[in-house]
């Protein structure tokens, strides 16, 4: 599914040169639960970023079910982006004014391949399966933060994505919610077959992933399955 090779990502600060990706090459599997783990500042979340195609690598190469990311234009990143992928960050970004309902159905509004019935019914069946469907009137605020990120995770999950992206998601919630969030996306992956990539950098999270690639300084220092890793090169 995703192949990375040489993943390179440079920032300039004046004459200092700050390379938070350092040649990650990586092969990612369809239906895998990666968890991306390190330390603040190893280049976890810029290369979430690279991956989910919410930045551009300096150098190296992106492949994703046989596209070559470099080769698109900005609109066919964007169309790519809508039609292929999800996102979930850890401030939920739920529009404030909005639904329960209307904010999952955002992103299925933007496609044009489904009526307003269709919508609908993808917004209230993915709903149902993350138990939320009781409060579907309700608007954010209304919500606890547990409930308000399974709600971003249905916004994610609406367009039925080849990939979803999850950025340090439980990093707002106590233990109890995060466990409760990390649950789901287990069951999402399990259920579902859904292909999760996630950042996280509490360790107990790792019982979650069925394959851990930490890294250090922009580098991949270990890769492995079921909490297994085995030093990177």
């Amino acid at each position: 599914m995703f192949e990375i090779v040489d993943l390179q990502k440079i920032y300039r600060m004046g004459d200092v040169e700050v390379r938070a990706l350092d040649g990650v090459t990586l092969d990612i599997a369809k239906g895998e639960f990666l968890g991306i783990m390190g330390a603040s500042g190893s280049g976890k979340t810029t290369l979430l970023h690279m991956l989910g195609l919410l930045d551009e690598p300096s150098s190296g190469r992106i492949v994703i079910d046989g596209t070559d990311i470099a080769k698109l234009t900005d609109y066919e990143r964007t169309m790519f982006r809508l039609y292929k992928l999800g996102y979930v960050f850890q401030d939920y970004a739920l529009v404030p004014d909005l639904t329960v309902m209307e904010n999952v159905s955002l992103p299925a509004m933007l496609r044009k391949d489904r009526d307003d019935e269709q919508i609908k019914r993808d917004s209230y069946h993915i709903l149902q399966q993350i138990g939320l469907c009781d409060r579907r009137d309700h608007l954010p605020r209304e919500l606890s933060g547990g409930q308000q990120q399974r709600v971003s995770i249905a916004r994610a999950m609406v367009n039925k994505p080849d990939i979803l992206f999850a950025d340090e998601p439980c990093a707002n919630l106590d233990s109890e919610n995060s466990k409760m969030v990390l649950e789901l996306f287990r069951e999402i992956n399990e259920e579902m077959k859904q292909t999760i990539v996630m950042v996280s950098h509490e360790d107990w999270h790792k019982d979650y992933f069925n394959r851990i690639v930490r890294l250090k300084d922009g580098k991949v220092v270990s890769d492995g399955f079921n909490g297994k890793a085995e030093k990177a090169g």
